[in-house]
This record gives C-alpha cells, sequence and structure tokens, in this order.
C-alpha cells in the first residue's frame, strides 16, 4: 500500500493578473487611476468574496465607460477572474468578449492572459480542454517576451500531467517552466516547479533526483511553512526507501515545532506520518500517534486526510484486530466514494477483502478491485496519449499559422514586385556583370580560383537541394493560395494538406543538422526528438532511458546514439507504416544497448537492410567500436539493436 501522498507545494493559489505590465496607461488618467483602485479592492483578502466580486464589477464598468480598450480588457480580465471562483455561469459569455477585445489589441499577452482563463474555465470541467488552453497562453506570453507567465501556464499543465499519472511528461514539462522561471526573482514559482520535479522523480523511482530537486526547493523557500512541507516530502521519500529512522528523525522535528501549530491540516500530515513510520519501522508508538491525527482531521474536517489516517489504521489492526481494521477501511472506502478518489479506494477495497468474514464477500471485492484497477490504468494510459497529441497538435497550428502568414506576406511582396519587373531586371543585369567582372579578377590567382569554384559548387549544392525539394512546392501552394477560394473547406484542406508536406520535409532538413546538447540536458533531448514522431496513429514508446548514466558517456557516442535513433525513426516514419514504436535502453556489463522494435510491414525477403536506407546507420555504429544486430521476420516489423562499451 503507498502511504500518504506527497504534499504539494501550494497547488499555486497566486492571483494571476495579466496585462497590468503589458498595456501601460497614462498615469494622469482618472479612469486608470480608479480601474486599478477597485482590483486592488477586489483582491483584498481582508474583504468577503461577495465584497470582492463587487470591486471587480465596479472595475469593469469603468473600463466599459473609459471607451479605452486596453482599460477595458483590464476590467473584463478581473472580472472573469472573481466569477470563475463562483463557478458562474456567466463566465463563457464573458470570455468570448475579451478574447474579441484581446484579437482587437493585436499583442500577443492579452491573448495569453483569454487562453489562461479559459483553461481556469474548463479546468474542472474537462482536463483535455484545460491543458491545451494553458499550452497555448504559454505559447502567446512566450511571443510576449512574459517568460514568467508562460512558466505559470507550463506549471498548470505540470500539475493536470501529475494528476493524470503522466509523470515523465510532468518532468518534461516543469523542466520547461524551470527554464522560463528561473530568472523570475519568483521565490515560490520555483519552490513549485522543483517541488514538482520531486514528486515527478519520486513517482518514477528515481529517488536521488527528487531529492535533489526537493533540497533545491528547501534552500530557495524563505517561509517556515514551505520549508516544513518540503522536509515532509523528503521525509516520505526515506519512507519509501525504507530508512525510517531518517524519516522519524525529520517528522518528530516538524510535529514538535510549535509554527506548525499555525497550519493544522498541514500538522496532522506529519503526525500521520510520523505514525505510520514507527509502524513499518515495528515500532508500537505508531498507533496513538495515527489514531491522534485522525482525530485531529476528523475536527478540522480534512476528509482527504481522514481517508489516509484510515487506511494506514486499517493496514496497523488488520493482524491484532481484524474487526477494528474493517471498520476503518469501510470509512476510507466511504470517503474514497465521497471525493471520488479511487486510488485510495482501491486500498480501502485490498483492506475489506483481508477483513471478508466470507467467501462470497470476497470474491465481489476482488472482482470490484480488479474492474476499478483495470479501469484506472487504462484511463491514465488515454491521458497520456491525449496530452502528448494535444501539445503536438498545438504546434500543428501553430506552425500552419505562421506558415499562412508568410504566405501572404510573400504574395503581396510578388504583387509588388510585378510592377517594377523592368527595374528590378535592369538591377539584376548590372548586378550579374559587376558580380561577374569581380569573378574574372579573383580567378587570377589559382588558389583563389579553387577556393571560388569550392564555394559556387557548395552553393550550388545546396541551391539544388532546397529548389528540388521544396521550391517547386512552395511555388505551387503560393499560387493555389492565390487562385483558389479558400473559404471552401476542401480547397482550405488542399493548401493546409501542401503546406504541411513542406513543413515536414523542413523540419527534416532542419532537424538532421540541427545543434545537439551533449551535457547534462542530453536524455532530455533525446526524449523529446524521439517523441517528436508521435502522433495519432503512431505511438512511441520510450524506456528506461534514465537508467543510462549518461554523464558518463563521451559526447561523440552521444552523437552517434542521437543520429542512429534519428535516422530510424526517420525510416520507420517514411517506410513501415507503424502504429507502435519501442525504443528499450538498459546498461549491461558496462555497455550499453539499446534495442529499437515496430510493428511495421517489416522488410521484403531477399532485401538487405543496406538498400532500405539504414547504410549511415551501420557506419556511425562501427565508428564507435559498436555492434549491430538486426532481426528481421516478413510481415512482422523491424527489430534491432546496437550497443557499445561506456
Amino acid at each position: 500500500m503507498k502511504h500518504y501522498s506527497p504534499i504539494l507545494l501550494f497547488f499555486i493559489t497566486l492571483i494571476f493578473v495579466s496585462c497590468r505590465e503589458n498595456m501601460p496607461v497614462k498615469k494622469e488618467s482618472a479612469a486608470a487611476d480608479s480601474l486599478e483602485h477597485y482590483m486592488q479592492l477586489s483582491y483584498d483578502s481582508k474583504f468577503s468574496r461577495e465584497r470582492q466580486r463587487d470591486f471587480s464589477n465596479k472595475a469593469y464598468r469603468i473600463g466599459i465607460e473609459s471607451n479605452n480598450d486596453s482599460l477595458l480588457y483590464k476590467g473584463l480580465y478581473n472580472k472573469i477572474e472573481q466569477d470563475l471562483q463562483y463557478n458562474s455561469d456567466s463566465s463563457r459569455y464573458y470570455l468570448s468578449k475579451l478574447k474579441t477585445l484581446a484579437l482587437k489589441i493585436k499583442n500577443e499577452a492579452p491573448l495569453g492572459g483569454y487562453y489562461y482563463l479559459s483553461a481556469s474555465y474548463f479546468l474542472p470541467i474537462n482536463i483535455d480542454s484545460s491543458f491545451a488552453y494553458y499550452d497555448r497562453s504559454k505559447t502567446e506570453y512566450l511571443k510576449a517576451n512574459d517568460s514568467m507567465r508562460a512558466g505559470y501556464s507550463l506549471l498548470m499543465m505540470t500539475d493536470l500531467q501529475r494528476i493524470s499519472s503522466d509523470y515523465y511528461g510532468a518532468e518534461t514539462t516543469a523542466t520547461a517552466a524551470l527554464a522560463c522561471l528561473k530568472n523570475s526573482g519568483e521565490e515560490s514559482y520555483l519552490v513549485a516547479v522543483y517541488n514538482y520535479l520531486g514528486v515527478s522523480y519520486k513517482q518514477l523511482f528515481n529517488y536521488e533526483n527528487a531529492l535533489k530537486y526537493y533540497r533545491k526547493a528547501y534552500d530557495t523557500a524563505k517561509d517556515s511553512l514551505s520549508k516544513d512541507v518540503v522536509m515532509n516530502n523528503i521525509a516520505l521519500i526515506y519512507m519509501d526507501q525504507k530508512e525510517y529512522g531518517k524519516a522519524i528523525k525529520i517528522l518528530t522535528k516538524l510535529v514538535a515545532k510549535k509554527s506548525s501549530d499555525t497550519d493544522l491540516e498541514f500538522k496532522a500530515k506529519a503526525i500521520d506520518n510520523l505514525g505510520y513510520s514507527y509502524f513499518l519501522s515495528g515500532d508500537k508508538r505508531g498507533s496513538q500517534y495515527m489514531l491522534q491525527a485522525l482525530h485531529l482531521k476528523d475536527s478540522i474536517k480534512d476528509e482527504f486526510g481522514s481517508m489516509a489516517s484510515c487506511l494506514h489504521l486499517s493496514e496497523y489492526y488488520l493482524r491484532e484486530n481484524p474487526q477494528l481494521a474493517r471498520k476503518y477501511a469501510e470509512k476510507a472506502y466511504s470517503l474514497a466514494n465521497k471525493l471520488k478518489n479511487t486510488d485510495d479506494k482501491l486500498d480501502a477495497i485490498k483492506f475489506l477483502s483481508k477483513t471478508s468474514a466470507s467467501k462470497q464477500e470476497s470474491d465481489k471485492l476482488f472482482s470490484e478491485y480488479t474492474t476499478l484497477n483495470d479501469s484506472i490504468r487504462i484511463v491514465r494510459q488515454k491521458a497520456k496519449n491525449q496530452f502528448a497529441k494535444i501539445r503536438y497538435d498545438s504546434k500543428q497550428v501553430e506552425e500552419e499559422s505562421l506558415k499562412y502568414q508568410a504566405e501572404n506576406a510573400e504574395n503581396k511582396l510578388k504583387a509588388e514586385k510585378a510592377k517594377r519587373r523592368n527595374e528590378l531586371l535592369l538591377l539584376t543585369i548590372s548586378f550579374l556583370v559587376l558580380v561577374g567582372t569581380l569573378f574574372y579578377r579573383l580567378l587570377k590567382s589559382r588558389h583563389e580560383k579553387e577556393k571560388f569554384q569550392e564555394a559556387y559548387n557548395t552553393e550550388t549544392r545546396i541551391a539544388k537541394k532546397v529548389h528540388d525539394e521544396l521550391a517547386n512546392d512552395v511555388y505551387n501552394a503560393m499560387t493555389f493560395a492565390s487562385t483558389q477560394n479558400l473559404d471552401k473547406p476542401e480547397k482550405k484542406e488542399a493548401l493546409i494538406h501542401s503546406l504541411d508536406s513542406v513543413y515536414l520535409r523542413t523540419r527534416d532538413i532542419s532537424r538532421e543538422n540541427s545543434p545537439i546538447e551533449l551535457g547534462e540536458n542530453f536524455p532530455n533531448q533525446l526524449k523529446i526528438m524521439l517523441s517528436e514522431y508521435q502522433n495519432q496513429s503512431l505511438n512511441v514508446l520510450i524506456k528506461d532511458i534514465d537508467t543510462v548514466d549518461w554523464i558518463k558517456v563521451d559526447e561523440n557516442k552521444k552523437l552517434v546514439t542521437y543520429r542512429v535513433l534519428q535516422e530510424l525513426m526517420v525510416n520507420m516514419k517514411k517506410h513501415s507504416q507503424a502504429t507502435l514504436a519501442v525504443i528499450d535502453f538498459s546498461t549491461v556489463d558496462k555497455k550499453i544497448q539499446i534495442q529499437y522494435s515496430d510493428n511495421g510491414i517489416g522488410m521484403p525477403f531477399g532485401k538487405t537492410i543496406l538498400k532500405n536506407g539504414l547504410q549511415n546507420v551501420e557506419n556511425r555504429i562501427k565508428s564507435i567500436r559498436g555492434t549491430l544486430i538486426f532481426d528481421i521476420q516478413t510481415n512482422r516489423g523491424v527489430k534491432l539493436s546496437f550497443g557499445y562499451p561506456v
């Protein structure tokens, strides 16, 4: 049974007021001063929620009367933010008004604020939609160079992935948030990022990294309660590692601190964890602490906490008092149903089954446990895949939008050039004559002639590659866009398909030649590269990449690993028609082994691998004294492995 889940630092309840910095107004403006005054009052916790909401409505009315779009946006944002705390049915209507204003202002920051509030609106309704809006909010804030708000949106995305048990995804997103927030000076944001990373690594059983980031959170935190929460999380790591003495030492200090009396919910959790640690270490003092914690949690109506305490007590009494164990399991089961907490409900069913009085009841509970456990696993796996798809789709929409804007600009430039064709032609001829004269003089020297010829040949190859692979398709897309009615869905879809093809080939060329980070961030970059090939029709599974000690691997070998896997993924995507690709990493006898497999159409019998575009793979692996093994079965996909000494 898992013990009390890690306490997340402050599920970040900071008020997120967009546009205060991004849309300045004149200080002498009476309307601006009044609006700012009422907005500040709406965030003042000394007033009741009703009064805060009244202040936000006054700020909104001032924005309407000001005839200033920026002021109206700020007032409307403030109103929606307050309304969302009441789950107001009108929030969606005002969100549509906010979007219209954001587009009118033509600035990325207001649009980022709209997407952020939309994510908040969908948070209790649909996690997928909320995640997608946070992702778009992050993108708009990055465009506006507002890394702090972009980082906050990434933090919210991280928490949604954590809730859905997508810990690999949460680690990646939290790392991106850290990059945005590390220079923000916002202590609470950084503490939250480090804590999320600690939680993710703990759930992935990477306790060394979990402790590393929890300690960073502790060093960053300024207030006593934040530090206590981090220490509690560290104690939970030691409990997982069965180092109960270390956990008890930390928790005893937390329980004894007078400052913890100001937050009874945290104090109760610390007492419960202390009692559970005593119990797991074989010390009978555990029951008195767990009972004390349950009493405190019941007194402050902490139902989630009471549920955890009941599970601990049920486990404690299983052997010495099965009837009492069943009593606590029944209470935990009831609370889990009420709170819709499926994980704790599973634990409660397990304890009820162990204290069952009849085989019929035991079989019924086992059936319920199996059904519930299977459904949880399926839902969480779907959530992980959906998060990846949302991020991929969001990126595609953004890229297509940028390309469409570029096409429009190119069409306008083309029309302008057509008007001056004769002038440009004359200028081009003059330029070519001048260049020809310069080349003639430079060719007097044989050495200079050879250098020029080499440069010319290089430019020709590059020009040919771009012309053959991209130019014609780009021109055709431009012509299509300028001659067809794009309001028709089929025409628009055809244009999007054409642009997507150009984009994919451009991205492949860029990816094949892009720089690679070979330092500490190498495994994350490798994961990102492999994950980019995942889409709606292809699932990419990356196994045990973090078990390899990449710090000890030579940079050249990292580069070969990256390029080999990149070529395999490109070859698979082009030829295999696979729906699943698995990349498995391991270290055996100081040798790194990487196994690749897919369920595509495989290699036709009698044809060598080298004829299927994998010559470079073998050459690269040989260059680092590695070995390559192919295992090909007709119509059963491709399976190969390669390895090299560390």
